[in-house]
């Protein structure tokens, strides 16, 4: 059974985009650069985790 993406679906994406944001981006850095690096990667990984449960979510179910 294939399942598309609505727009409830993406409710998801910005709250755990900011969420790893915030989590990664807070570790201890010494140059800016790298501490905005990190909160992109962070963000990235939050959008994939959501991406992930949205989709993992129904299988589960």
């Amino acid at each position: 059974m294939t399942t598309y993406f609505t727009i409830g679906d993406f409710i998801l994406v910005i709250p755990m985009a900011l969420a790893g944001a915030l989590f990664v981006g807070a570790l201890p850095c010494k140059t800016e650069l790298r501490h905005n690096v990190l909160r992109v990667l962070g963000a990235l990984l939050g959008v994939v985790f959501a991406v992930v449960l949205v989709e993992g979510l129904p299988a589960l179910v």
